[in-house]
């Protein structure tokens, strides 16, 4: 069987950590039990005489891990948590890093956010309108075992196809938008974007989404088109307005009375007026560039860059 025809099984994380609770708790109770009985007996005798002040002092521990401040656990990914916590350049990792791991996957979601980038995804919706994460209107270049438009797949259809490895590697399952928000809502600053294509009920579908998750402090979400790049504003979400390889139709008063406080340009369009956008006061985040390294040649205004590979510095 071809590696590509597998069907490929979505472990659950929280059957991943009751199996993990449960194996603690199976070595710390044999770890626990005596070596015979007279040491049991021994052990029961002093527990006995003991058990009012052991009582109280394991009261007084319990008490004191719950209101313990001086823990500080590292934290689960490197990637910033709110907006506010970003840096300039913030490398946003087009994709999920589309040469390096399968395009839109969990897999390189999941790296980007661990290592510090900011996952981007695209938002396409399938025949029942489940959001699913492909760049393509199409199935074809990015799938196996699924082809022709993504609206006319069925969830049975989404769930069997797998995701190509841009190195030939092991395919990834396909996500839904509803899967990313259970695995990465809240816990990174992510960067959604609605395709073009949406209507205005299927863009207040994604935004009420966000809206029950409380996703406004930790997303960029943006999109080419401008009406729902103000709708993403209006919302109250900070908005992204993706352009060309030109100045945007709109001038930068209508932009920014929309709301829209960041542009992302083609890399086509010409560095002096990427320039004027960063004087215009938007921040400003061309795509796509082919690694790291080369985002970090851009002039120092730019507040950040697409690029499908993040690794390559």
């Amino acid at each position: 069987m071809n590696a590509n025809d597998k069907k490929l099984i979505r472990p659950r994380p929280s059957t991943i950590l009751a199996s993990a609770v449960i194996a603690g708790t199976v070595i710390a109770g044999t770890a626990a039990m005596p070596g015979d009985a007279a040491t049991a007996s021994a052990a029961v005798s002093a527990s006995s005489a003991g058990s009012q002040d052991a009582g109280s002092q394991a009261a007084g521990s319990q008490a004191a891990g719950l209101g313990d401040g001086n823990a500080d656990p590292s934290p689960k990914y490197a990637a910033p948590a709110t907006l506010s916590d970003l840096e300039y350049p913030t490398t946003i990792s087009h994709r999920g890093g589309a040469d390096v791991h399968p395009e839109e996957s969990m897999e390189g979601f999941l790296a980007s956010a661990k290592d510090g980038f900011l996952p981007e995804m695209d938002i396409q919706f399938l025949e029942d309108g489940t959001p699913v994460l492909n760049h393509d209107d199409t199935a074809d270049r990015t799938l196996n075992g699924a082809s022709g438009k993504i609206r006319d797949l069925s969830r049975e259809e989404w769930d069997q196809a797998t995701i190509k490895h841009p190195a030939g590697g092991d395919p990834a399952p396909t996500v839904t938008l509803e899967e990313l928000l259970d695995e990465l809502g809240g816990d990174v600053v992510m960067v959604p974007e609605i395709k073009p294509g949406a209507t205005s009920a299927e863009v207040d579908q994604v935004l009420d989404e966000f809206d029950k998750r409380g996703l406004a402090d930790s997303l960029i979400v943006q999109s080419f088109d401008f009406a729902a790049a103000k709708t993403i504003a209006e919302r109250g979400y900070t908005s992204l307005y993706l352009t060309g390889a030109s100045l945007p139709e709109e001038s930068f008063d209508e932009i920014a009375d929309a709301g829209i406080d960041w542009i992302g340009p083609s890399t086509k369009l010409p560095k002096k007026d990427m320039h004027k956008l960063d004087k215009a006061g938007f921040h400003v985040a061309p795509y796509t560039l082919g690694t790291a390294k080369d985002g970090h040649r851009l002039p120092g205004w730019i507040d950040g860059f697409f690029t499908d590979d993040a690794w390559t510095d």
